[in-house]
C-alpha cells in the first residue's frame, strides 16, 4: 500500500509516491513548463535521414523531434506508466513507409528533449483511460502482466474485443481488474470520441500544431495511481483538492473518500520527512545497512553503478559477506533507479563471487526488485566479473539533470586540474614568453594556491628564467579566479 503526497507552488507542483514514511517516486512539473511526453502533433517532416530510416519532425515546440518509422515492436511503456501488454505485438510489414520531405504527419511524443537530443516521436499513437489505453492504429489487444489470474484475463479480453473498430487495438490495465464490463465499455467509447476529436482537429490545422495536450501532473498522477492499492492522496491546496475531487467524481467516483485537504501548520513534505530524502538523491554515494555502499557516476553514454562491501559485518570478505551485500545491494539499486529515475544503459559493478550459485541469486534479487518498477527494463545475465548490463526506458529528464547545472569551474567533468599541473604548465609558458625580444617582464595572475605553488615548489625554475633572460617575473594573488584559471601579461 502506499500514499501520494501533492505539494503545490505557484511555480512547481510535486508528487511523491511513498510507502509509509519512504518515497520511492517523485515527480515534478513547472507550472508553465509543463512536459510534452504524450502530447499529440500534426508535424511537418523537415529533414529526412534515409540511411537511418529516420527523420527530423517540426512539431512547434522550439526543437525537431527524431521520428523512426520502420519501428519492429510496439513500446508502450511510456503511455501506460503502470503496466505493459503481456507480450509486445508486432506490426505488419511495411506499417511505417517512408517519409517525404515536407510531409505532414500524425506523432505522439514518447519521450522529452534533454540535453542535445530533440524529442523522440511515434506514429504508433496511444490514448491513456483509467481502465485501458485506446491504440487507434494498432490491431492488437494487450493485458497487464499485473492481472495473474488467466480467468480474469480471458473475460477482460472478451469484453474488449467486440467493442474495437477495425484497425485499432487497445491494452487493458491493471485497474480494470474485477470492474465490470460496463465500465470498460465507457472508458473505451470516451477514448473514441477523444480520437474523433484529434482527428477532426488535424483536419482543420495546418502543421505543425499541437492536437491533444496530456493530463497534467496532478490528474495524470491520480489516473495513473489511484486504485485499491492507494490508500490515499493528499494536497496542500484547495485549488487542487477541488480540481482533483471533481477528475475522481467523473471517472472514479469509488475513491471520492481517498483525496484529502491536508492543513497542518507544518509543509506537507517536511510533515512527512521527504525533504531530507529528497535532498540526498544528489548524492554520489548511497550506504548500505551492512556498510557497504554503491557509487552512481553518470557518463554520456551509461550509468555506471559500483557496489562496494565497505566493512561489511565484520568478516573478512567471505563468500557469504559478499552475498549478504551483493543482495542488499540489487535491492537498492532497483529502488534507486526508480527514484532517482536514472535511465538509458546501466552497467552494475556487483563485488566478484566465485560460486555461480551466489551469482545467480543476486541476479534473481535484483530481477525480483524490479518488477515493482512502472517503466520497461530489460537486464542481460551477470558476467563472470559481477557486471549486469541492463536498460531501462527513459522518456523524461533525470531528477539529477532537472536539479543540476555544469559546474562553472570544471565544466562538468567533475574535476579541477591540480595546483602541480597547473604550476607546471606556468613556468613552461613563461619560459616561451621570456624569449620573446620584445617582451620585457611578465606579470602571472593566478589563485593563491597556484602562487604558493610557484613560490615554494617552483622557485628555483622560476629564478632560473628571470637571471637566463634578464626579465622579471611579478606573481600575483587572485582569489576571484577559480583554482586551474590563470593569466600571463607581457610588458613591454
Amino acid at each position: 500500500m502506499y500514499s501520494l503526497l501533492v505539494h503545490t507552488l505557484p511555480e512547481e507542483r510535486r508528487v511523491a509516491l511513498v510507502e509509509g514514511r519512504v518515497l520511492r517516486e517523485l515527480r515534478s512539473e513547472r507550472r508553465f513548463e509543463r512536459g510534452i511526453v504524450g502530447n499529440i502533433y500534426l508535424g511537418r517532416i523537415v529533414r529526412v535521414m534515409q540511411g537511418l530510416h529516420a527523420a527530423f519532425v517540426e512539431i512547434g515546440t522550439g526543437r525537431a523531434g527524431f521520428l523512426q518509422w520502420e519501428e519492429t515492436a510496439i513500446d508502450r511503456g511510456d503511455e501506460d506508466p503502470e503496466e505493459s501488454p503481456e507480450t509486445l505485438a508486432t506490426p505488419e510489414e511495411g506499417v511505417h513507409p517512408a517519409l517525404a520531405l515536407g510531409e505532414d504527419v500524425l506523432v505522439q511524443v514518447t519521450r522529452e528533449a534533454f540535453g542535445s537530443k530533440g524529442p523522440r516521436l511515434s506514429r504508433q499513437l496511444s490514448l491513456p483511460g483509467r481502465t485501458l489505453v485506446f491504440l487507434p492504429m494498432d490491431p492488437l489487444i494487450g493485458i497487464s502482466r499485473r492481472i495473474p489470474d488467466p480467468d480474469e484475463r480471458r473475460r477482460l479480453r472478451e469484453a474488449i474485443a467486440p467493442l474495437l473498430p477495425p484497425g485499432t487495438g487497445a491494452i487493458v490495465r491493471t485497474a480494470s481488474q474485477g470492474r465490470p464490463a460496463e465500465e470498460l465499455a465507457d472508458d473505451l467509447a470516451f477514448l473514441q470520441s477523444l480520437w474523433d476529436r484529434i482527428q477532426a482537429k488535424a483536419r482543420e490545422s495546418q502543421a505543425p500544431a499541437l492536437l491533444h495536450e496530456d493530463l497534467d501532473l496532478l490528474l495524470r498522477s491520480a489516473r495513473d495511481h489511484l486504485g485499491p492499492e492507494c490508500d490515499e492522496i493528499l494536497v496542500d491546496t484547495v485549488e487542487d483538492h477541488d480540481r482533483l475531487l471533481q477528475f475522481v467524481d467523473t471517472f472514479m467516483p469509488r475513491y471520492d473518500s481517498r483525496i484529502r485537504l491536508y492543513d497542518g501548520p507544518v509543509p506537507l513534505f517536511d510533515h512527512f520527512g521527504i525533504e531530507g530524502q529528497v535532498s540526498s538523491l544528489l548524492d554520489r554515494t548511497v550506504w548500505l545497512k551492512s556498510g557497504g555502499s554503491i557509487v552512481f557516476d553518470h557518463t554520456e553514454a551509461l550509468t555506471a553503478i559500483d557496489v562496494n562491501t565497505g566493512g561489511g559485518s565484520g568478516r573478512q570478505n567471505s563468500d557469504e559477506t559478499i552475498l549478504m551485500t551483493n543482495l542488499e545491494a540489487a535491492r537498492e539499486i532497483a529502488a534507486q533507479l526508480r527514484l532517482r529515475d536514472i535511465g538509458g544503459i546501466i552497467v552494475i559493478d556487483f563485488v566478484d563471487m566465485r560460486d555461480p550459485s551466489h551469482r545467480q541469486q543476486v541476479q534473481e534479487e535484483l530481477l525480483r526488485s524490479l518488477a515493482t518498477d512502472s517503466s520497461q527494463w530489460d537486464v542481460l545475465p551477470m558476467s563472470r566479473l559481477g557486471l549486469v548490463e541492463m536498460t531501462r526506458k527513459r522518456s523524461r529528464e533525470t531528477f539529477r539533470s532537472r536539479m543540476t547545472e555544469t559546474c562553472p569551474c570544471c565544466g562538468g567533468r567533475g574535476f579541477v586540474r591540480s595546483v602541480e599541473a597547473s604550476c607546471g604548465e606556468i613556468v613552461r609558458r613563461l619560459a616561451r614568453t621570456l624569449a620573446i625580444p620584445s617582451v620585457r617582464g611578465v606579470r602571472v595572475d593566478a589563485h593563491p594556491r597556484v602562487i604558493e605553488g610557484l613560490v615554494d615548489a617552483w622557485r628555483l625554475s622560476l629564478a632560473d628564467l628571470e637571471t637566463r633572460w634578464q626579465k622579471p617575473v611579478r606573481l600575483v594573488r587572485r582569489e576571484d579566479l577559480p583554482l586551474e584559471q590563470w593569466t600571463l601579461r607581457t610588458e613591454g
